[in-house]
Parts: C-alpha cells; structure tokens; sequence
C-alpha cells in the first residue's frame, strides 16, 4: 500500500515536472520564436499575394502599383488580426456578432489571399507544363478540323465533278441520240440540247472555281499544318503562333462563306427536282426530268452544309496573367468538395479545366502558408481574455480603484502600455495592484533607476512633479489591461 502510494507520488511529480517543461518551452516559443514566424510567412503571403494582385495590371502605373500595396497589406493586416481576435467560446456568448464578424472577416481574407498567391506558385510549378500540354491538345483539335475541313470540300469538289462529268456525258447523249429529256425526240439541234450544253458549261464553271478554291484550302492547310509541326512549345512564341493560326483560319472561313460557295446553293436548285419539269432554253418553257442529276445536287447540298467554319484557337500562354488568373479561378472552383473532380497527371489532360498533380501542388503551398500564419498566430495569443482573471480577482482590483491609481503613470504605445512609477514614492494601493498585476503575468519590467531626464517628452510632461526621482518602467500587456477594465466596468454596473 505505502509503495503504490509513492508510486502515485513519482507519477504525480514526473506529470507536474512534464508539464512545467512543456509550458516552459511554450512560453519561450510564445515569447521569443512565434511572432517572428508570423511576420516572416505574413511577408511571405504579402509577396505572393501582391504578385497575383499586380499581374492584373498592365499599366505599371506606380499609383496603381502603391494602391495595390496598400490593398494587399490591409487584407494581410485583416487575415493576421482576426486570427489573433477569434476565440471559438465567443461563439457561445454575448460576443456572437463579434466572433461572427471575425470568422467571415478571416474566411474572406483567406480566400483572397490563396487566391492571388496561388498564382504566384502555379506560375512556378504548373504553369509552364499546363500551357505545354495545352498547347499540344489545341494542336490535335487543330489538326482534325483542318483535316475535317478539308475532307468536307473534298467531298464537294467530288460530287460537284460528278455532276459536271454527268451533264457532259447527257450533252454529248443528247447531241448525238437525243431523248435524255423526252425519249421520243430525235437528236436535232433545239432547246433541249442547248439546254443540256448549257448545264453542262455552267457545272463546268464552277467546278474549275471550286478546283482553285481547293487548291487554295489545301495551300492554307499545309502551311498551318507545318506551322504546327514546326512549334517548339518550349522555346517559341505562343501567342505570335496563336496569331498567325488564327489568321489563317479566317482566310479559310472566308474562302467558306465566299461568293462561289453562297451562290451554288441557288443556282443548283434551279435545276434540281421539280425545277426542271418547267426550264428556259432557247426563248421556250421546257421539261427535261433527270432523277440523276437532282440525286448529285442533293449530295453536294449535304456536303456544303457539311462545311462548318474552323474556331479559333487559344492557346495557354504562361506569361500571360489574365488568363494565369482565370486558370487559378478555375481550379479554385475544380478541386471544392462535392465537384467530382479527378486530379491527373499532366500527360493524362484531356481539357482545359482538368486539375493536375502540379495545381494541386501550388495551391497547397498557398493554403499552407496561410495555414502556418494561422497556426502560429493561435499559438502565439494569449489565452481567451475570460480566463485572464477570475471574477474574485476582478473584485479585488475594483476594490483598488485601478483606473484611477493608474491614471497618471499609464501610457499607451503602439503594442502595449507603458507604466512608469516614482521609486521613492510609496502608494499601498499602488503597490498591491502591481503585485497583482505581476500575478496575473501582465509586467514586464524594462528599465530600474531611470532618470526623469531620459523619459520621453511625453512622459515628462505628466511626470512633472516628479523630476527629482528615479523611475521603474514596466511593459503591461495592452490586451489583458483593457480586458481588465472592462470587467471592471460591467461588475461595477451589474
């Protein structure tokens, strides 16, 4: 019995002991490691975001470069403070809407700041391989259009051959034996043969048109088609290619929707199908029915319905920062839970807004740095200001009137206060509310014995009735003192 009991004792001391130390190291990391880190990785964020804000601006301006500045130091400065403000109790308390505030405040400067920072790191990482990858999809599909396009004028050209091939062969029928329009005439020289030679002069004309407008076509795909074999995606210039690409593949659309090709549409429907059963030849109405010929003009109808135009391109140009934002945006929006979205390897993309390895790793590194700041800065705040004091202690200060006491030798800085007592004058009150004060760990003593000479300006001038005496300085904690006096204040009203 009496061993266990000091087995129990061991245990007990070797906790207490653990715990010491690990408060210790705590207090240290706290006091001497943590805000250094904070400011490091906010610079960090703050360099990154501010990058993605100025990609957005072309001008270089420098009061757009300075006003940007200033916007993205606000939203480090919000990111940064509300972090430190945020206590997850004040969500259960009368400081709801506070709390509120601080969550959407953080939550919003967050997404602001990854948003721009991840630009920053895919630029690094992703955007050089995706912008190649891009550009090898884009070339496939511009290959196959090409080769759509072209196969779809080829399919024109032949039917538009056999056509003019048919109505030259009737002509010749028709001049020598006669009957391709009514087989009870003979073959004597009248409308009807001059209206097949007609027909057969008229497909002729356009099918020599329409041979220069496929040599044309071919001319212009061949060139693309070397342009496209040619390009070092590594080395050349992707926007100049994307230029030139395009502009070739509006002189084909206007080769598409030119004259010769908007204009045989209405010319073949005047000798197709029923058309033909009432057709001028030689100053007379007259019917010459050919099922073949309406069957060749059908056909190349659906072939010239076939010839859709070629899009343009766009190719992902890395250095290009509107469209380095817009593939941020995209794969922001791409990898919120609940999108089925597969993330690949980079030789596996099959489209613009699939999301790969390398996305994932930037965007990480912008979460992470953010998620650092986060976790440091929780690490580096003090406890949640309802524990500061207890409602005993909050009693005994207001016992000692500390608003009042402390009214002359409390001076506000940017970071804390300062307190600067007289050495050799003694004030109980005074005395046992810094004894409280160094309880409750809001003293840090600065400086002993100073002299009213090496105050500041500022000081001097309320410490004036003391310039005979030395000082002691003391840094108190900005937080816990205004913490402090508002309990204070809701006590005394309560």
């Amino acid at each position: 019995m009496h061993k266990t009991t000091v087995e129990k004792s061991d245990n007990l001391s070797f906790y207490k002991l653990l715990n010491h130390a690990v408060n210790k190291v705590l207090h240290f990391f706290r006091q001497h490691i943590t805000y250094q880190v904070v400011l490091i990785l906010s610079f960090i964020s703050f360099t990154t975001s501010y990058y993605g804000f100025i990609s957005l601006v072309s001008d270089g301006a420098w009061f757009t470069k300075i006003l940007f500045f200033a916007v993205v130091g606000v939203i480090q400065l919000a990111l940064v403070y509300s972090i430190s403000q945020l206590y997850l109790k004040e969500f259960f308390s009368r400081y709801f809407l506070r709390a509120s505030l601080l969550l959407i405040t953080y939550l919003l400067s967050l997404f602001i700041s990854v948003l721009f920072s991840f630009n920053f790191y895919y630029k690094i990482f992703s955007a050089s391989e995706f912008a190649q990858r891009n550009v090898t999809l884009q070339l496939e599909e511009v290959k196959h259009g090409l080769e759509d396009a072209q196969s779809s004028f080829n399919s024109v050209y032949i039917s538009l051959k056999k056509l003019s091939d048919y109505s030259m062969s009737q002509s010749i029928e028709e001049r020598t034996y006669g009957g391709t329009c009514d087989e009870t005439k003979i073959p004597t020289p009248g409308p009807r043969s001059a209206l097949r030679e007609a027909e057969s002069k008229l497909f002729q004309s356009h099918l020599s048109s329409f041979d220069e407008l496929k040599m044309k076509i071919l001319t212009e795909t061949s060139i693309i088609k070397k342009m496209l074999i040619d390009f070092d995606p590594k080395r050349d210039d992707i926007e100049k290619l994307e230029e030139e690409v395009n502009s070739k593949i509006a002189h084909i659309n206007r080769i598409f929707r030119g004259g010769e090709i908007t204009l045989l549409p209405k010319i073949l429907a005047k000798h197709n199908g029923t058309q033909r059963m009432s057709m001028e030849s030689l100053g007379r109405n007259i019917s010459c029915p050919d099922s073949q010929i309406s069957l060749k003009i059908n056909t190349i109808s659906e072939n010239l319905n076939s010839l859709t135009p070629l899009k343009n391109v766009t190719f992902f140009d890395a250095n290009n920062q509107q469209q380095l934002i817009e593939r941020t945006i995209n794969v922001l929006l791409a990898i919120i839970p609940f999108t089925n979205t597969h993330v690949v390897a980079i030789d596996k993309v099959s489209s613009p807004t699939d999301v790969t390895q390398s996305d994932i790793k930037a965007i990480g590194l912008g979460f992470l740095v953010d998620f650092f700041i986060f976790f440091f800065t929780i690490l580096a705040k003090d406890p949640y200001r309802a524990r500061f004091f207890t409602e005993d202690s909050i009693k005994q200060y207001l016992r000692h009137d500390v608003r009042r006491v402390l009214k002359m030798f409390v001076f506000e800085s940017h970071f804390s206060y300062h307190l600067i007592i007289p050495n050799q004058r003694k004030n109980d009150k005074l005395e046992e509310i810094l004894t409280r004060f160094k309880l409750d760990n809001m003293l840090t003593l600065v400086g002993n014995n100073i002299e009213y000479s090496e105050l500041l300006f500022l000081h001097q001038s309320k410490l004036r009735n003391f310039d005979a005496l030395t000082f002691k300085v003391y840094k108190l904690n900005k937080d816990k003192y205004n913490t402090l006096l508002i309990e204070i204040d809701e006590l005394k009203n309560a």
